[in-house]
């Protein structure tokens, strides 16, 4: 592809995403649309790359229960993605998801209860997470 096509699929990028802010479509947005496009800022996927946008769509999708969003704002706080890193915060987040069901949030609840990571080291809760006995 010359550099010609991709600065005009670029610009016809940025044309829709201005025009898709434009009509305000954020606010009916699903929880996992809004997590998508978190992803895509958190990438820089169709649009500029901007980690504080992306955890605040990651925010937004958590608030509507989402258990991914959820999850997602826990490894933001992990690994300071938009956010200043918080490792309590981000165990918190992690064991909500985990709760909710999230496959990865009830790994990084059980790894953060095996190494004491944003939480008091537990190896009971370490192996209830990881549906071991202990």
């Amino acid at each position: 592809m010359s550099d010609t096509n991709i600065n005009n699929t670029s610009n016809e990028i940025t044309q829709i995403n201005n025009d898709f802010n434009k009509l305000n479509l954020v606010e009916r947005q699903t929880s996992d649309d809004i997590l998508r496009l978190g992803y895509c800022y958190e990438y820089g996927i169709g649009v500029e790359k901007d980690e504080n946008k992306a955890f605040i769509h990651y925010q937004k999708s958590a608030e509507m229960n989402n258990p991914n969003g959820i999850y997602q704002v826990g490894y933001c706080y992990y690994l300071g993605i938009g956010v200043e890193i918080d490792k309590h915060k981000a165990f918190m987040h992690y064991l909500k998801s985990a709760e909710a069901g999230n496959d990865m949030g009830i790994w990084k609840t059980a790894i953060c209860y095996g190494y004491g990571i944003g939480v008091e080291k537990s190896k009971d809760k370490y192996h209830y997470w990881t549906g071991k006995d202990p």
